[in-house]
């Protein structure tokens, strides 16, 4: 279980749970035999907001908690005994008031969600968003995706219908992206009339899918008043980015997923990328001789090609860049149709030294739509 999850399955015990203290004390052991003690570290962070160190989290739970009698039910509130704890043997709490579970959960979801559409705000999207990739660079070959979503004409269907029934629509569509997710994914109202979806372990090929189920929906959806729009139908668009691929941060993750928008709102009531886009991208495995050489490196060293597309490659290689690392490729006549120089950008590594090479994704800094269709039989289909 992620971080992200972990905390989610916490905030939902404490809520289903309600003030029974026997029942959050129960479930929090029982989580943390199968999860472990990071459950510790979760509970006390929900209960206190004190980002505690694993090691003292799980000491001070254990130690706090030691003192509550197993013979009586649970009388003594485990949530008094913890915060006596931290008062009275440690220096983490200063005048701190215990809050019952369910104002605790009424005062976090204020503090994280949108009122309006009830989804998850800005602020929350992006914290979790750099949870995300924090995860994922912690461990090999972890993906996930982002959607930001922008409603088409909003402008003009709040002037012509009005901003009570702009709210009202606003509020249907947070309805359908509550309905269009699971239990992990995070929807969010980024802004206006701007959504985004955080979607963890989901690569591309799942995203897409998933943007065009919401996409769909809403082109379905009945909006009063919508029939005065010019199209006589409020539709949305979107884009799609996806972790390591298409950036390394935050700010690269959105952008790439904006830009992305900005080219569907050309048309309107359209997601990007398409599905077909990217298993055209994905499929074409060749397997040849290409140079590469490090930004700061002396000379080219050959590398095996795994397979390339339009915006990027696989390599295998024993070069060993970080990850963001820019890298300088050739690909020499006759081993190629032709000869091309250019530059690009490391963003995946797989393998290990022990197995004698690494596998690099690299991504081109210019797309090379020309290059890429001079590898392609007229029979496929091209980008």
């Amino acid at each position: 279980m992620d971080n992200i999850a972990m905390q989610e399955g916490i905030r939902k015990l404490f809520y289903q749970c309600d003030e029974d203290d026997e029942k959050i004390y129960t479930a929090i052991e029982a989580l943390a035999e199968k999860q472990g003690e990071r459950v510790y570290h979760e509970a006390l962070n929900y209960l206190f907001a004190k980002d505690f160190s694993l090691s003292q989290a799980s000491r001070y739970w254990r130690e706090a908690t030691a003192s509550i009698s197993k013979s009586n039910g649970h009388n003594q509130s485990f949530r008094a005994v913890l915060l006596d704890y931290l008062r009275q043997k440690t220096t983490e709490l200063i005048n701190p008031r215990i809050i019952e579970s369910h104002d605790l959960e009424e005062i976090r979801l204020s503090a994280i969600t949108d009122g309006l559409t009830r989804l998850y705000n800005q602020s929350y999207f992006k914290q979790q968003l750099q949870q995300a990739i924090k995860l994922a660079n912690s461990e090999a070959g972890q993906t996930f995706s982002i959607i930001i979503f922008d409603l088409d004409h909003f402008k003009q269907f709040n002037d012509r219908c009005g901003h009570l029934q702009g709210d009202l629509a606003l509020r249907q569509i947070g309805d359908i992206l509550h309905n269009s997710t699971g239990e992990l994914d995070l929807p969010a109202r980024y802004g206006g009339e701007e959504f985004a979806i955080l979607l963890p372990d989901c690569n591309l090929e799942e995203a897409i899918p998933l943007a065009e189920r919401i996409r769909g929906a809403i082109d379905t959806e009945i909006f009063t008043g919508q029939e005065r729009l010019d199209n006589n139908n409020l539709t949305i668009s979107g884009g799609i980015a996806c972790y390591p691929q298409h950036g390394q941060t935050a700010g690269e993750l959105i952008e790439a997923a904006d830009r992305r928008l900005y080219e569907a709102k050309t048309t309107r009531n359209a997601i990007l990328p398409r599905l077909d886009d990217t298993r055209c991208a994905n499929r074409h495995q060749f397997r040849n001789i290409v140079e590469i050489r490090l930004e700061d490196g002396q000379a080219f060293t050959s590398a095996l090609s795994s397979d390339i597309s339009h915006t990027g490659l696989s390599l295998k290689s024993d070069t060993t860049p970080q990850i963001g690392t820019k890298v300088f490729l050739r690909f020499r006549y006759p081993f190629w149709p032709k000869t091309l120089e250019t530059t690009g950008t490391v963003r995946h590594i797989g393998g290990t030294p022990s197995a004698g090479a690494f596998k690099l994704g690299i991504q081109f800094d210019t797309p090379q739509n020309d290059f890429f269709k001079s590898l392609l039989p007229e029979s496929i289909p091209q980008p």
